[in-house]
């Protein structure tokens, strides 16, 4: 480990996911869990997602699972020089820390690898932004420790498609993270 409780990047080992995950991987939700070992295997051979697996000291200690996005931004959103309403992204669609890794920094090393990863592709194929769909209850993390951004459009289209059908404080919120930020 790293000087302290926390864990840095030369901790981590970063595999893609191969095959049906190891089991004794719990990150203490119970969707996130179903979805690495119920849909991310199958998900990925099928090209709609695929998965990193996140290993320290030998153990799965966090998953992210990504895919392709393309995200409408009101024109008060977008940057001087976008023109188009959706604009291309890469969509951490799932993240996972063990409860054993949780507080130790190893979400946001997954997030900054995502990130990574974005501007990687972005030389090759269109790529501006980083999006998610945060729990409420996580979001002002994703705000203030890492520098999203909440994407009002979206949030306001899925709303209105929620209206009536649930309860709207349980909706998972729209946010973006521009890859030209530093």
């Amino acid at each position: 480990m790293s000087s302290g409780d926390g864990i840095s990047i030369d901790d981590t080992v970063v595999r893609l996911l191969g095959g049906q995950p190891e089991a004794g991987f719990d990150c203490g939700h119970d969707e996130q869990n179903r979805f690495l070992y119920e849909r991310a295997w199958d998900d990925q051979k099928e090209r709609v997602s695929t998965t990193y697996l996140y290993h320290v000291n030998g153990m799965l200690a966090g998953y992210a699972t990504v895919c392709m996005d393309s995200l409408p931004l009101s024109t008060r959103e977008r940057a001087l020089r976008i023109r188009y309403r959706e604009v291309a992204a890469l969509k951490l669609a799932q993240l996972g820390v063990d409860l054993r890794f949780q507080g130790r920094g190893l979400g946001t090393l997954i997030v900054a690898y995502v990130v990574e990863l974005a501007r990687e592709l972005s030389a090759r194929v269109g790529c501006r932004y980083v999006t998610l769909d945060a729990h409420p209850e996580v979001a002002e993390w994703y705000e203030e420790a890492l520098g999203f951004k909440r994407n009002k459009l979206r949030q306001k289209l899925r709303l209105q498609e929620a209206a009536g059908k649930r309860d709207l404080s349980t909706v998972a919120i729209s946010m973006r993270f521009d890859i030209r930020e530093p």
